[in-house]
């Protein structure tokens, strides 16, 4: 028994469904169901009955849920520690891939403190709600589509995280090699953008993602985990990528072409995330405040 058989039984109790917790805890629905039949082994009676509607508690796994839920309330104080007794000026921060946001701190800290060790990071989505999660960052910035932005501030609540848009609907873009025969265009549709293989940031393997940009099992995608990655092969190939406005600075500066998409189906909001309890410092603060004015 761990901190993490709470945690699961809390959020199955909660969603009424093995299969929505799995996805809220960024698990399988089979590990999730492996981990209960283990806990409920260890326990020696069930948490939970099975029914056609969902997963109910049983009187006794009633119990059990109460006192896992106020021992996770407990965790929560005492790994929030740190945080409340002061950790200097430093910034910690990690975010989706976005040159705009590094410059942005760059800037800053020419102007404040240059000397300070701060800490920035990129990567998924995913790894980003789990990096405050376990109080690898303090602070974290996404960039998900509009309509999925909602279900990623639920999923923040669900997990005592806090989350504040920075700014909604960011029009999304098509980036190509300046040699691309799409380029000398305005701006492209996303037929034309289909006609040819997509390079994705990892993000994008998400089926609600598929869904909304309405991609074909057919379609030729290669999907990659950092910004340099898909820098090089948009350069180098006919490959086009689907990315929010000003996730590259200045792309011209890269032999890259940076086209409106006139009709796609979403556009991105930019959201900050920290823990429920985290009081930012001063430079995490006057930061914040002055990537908003650059957003």
């Amino acid at each position: 028994m761990n901190l993490n058989s709470f945690l699961y039984v809390a959020e199955i109790e909660r969603c009424g469904s093995i299969n929505r917790a799995a996805q809220n805890l960024y698990t399988s629905q089979s590990n999730l169901s492996t981990a209960l039949k283990s806990l409920e082994d260890e326990l020696g009676y069930p948490i939970f009955k099975r029914t056609s509607n969902g997963s109910v508690p049983t009187p006794e796994g009633y119990l059990f849920i109460q006192s896992a839920k106020a021992i996770l309330a407990e965790m929560e104080k005492i790994k929030g520690i740190p945080l409340r007794v002061g950790i200097g000026d430093t910034i910690s921060i990690t975010c989706n891939w976005s040159a705009q946001i590094l410059q942005s701190l760059v800037d800053f800290k020419e102007q404040d403190h240059p000397e300070t060790h701060d800490t920035y990071r990129e990567t998924s989505i995913r790894q980003n709600f789990e990096c405050i999660y376990e109080n690898q960052y303090r602070l974290a910035i996404i960039d998900c589509f509009h309509t999925l932005s909602e279900m990623y501030q639920e999923r923040a609540a669900n997990t005592k995280l806090e989350a504040v848009v920075m700014k909604e609907r960011v029009p999304a873009v098509a980036l190509m090699s300046k040699h691309h025969p799409l380029a000398h265009q305005e701006s492209v549709t996303m037929k034309e953008i289909y006609a040819y293989p997509l390079v994705l940031f990892e993000d994008y393997q998400d089926p609600e993602q598929h869904r909304l940009l309405k991609l074909q099992p057919r379609q030729q995608i290669l999907y990659l985990f950092d910004r340099g990655s898909l820098l090089d092969v948009v350069q180098t190939s006919n490959s086009i990528s689907i990315l929010k406005k000003n996730t590259y600075v200045d792309s011209a500066q890269y032999g890259i072409a940076e086209l409106p998409i006139r009709d796609c189906p979403d556009s991105y909001d930019i959201v900050m995330l920290k823990r429920s309890y985290y009081q930012m410092n001063r430079r995490e603060e006057a930061f914040i405040r002055y990537l908003q004015a650059q957003l």
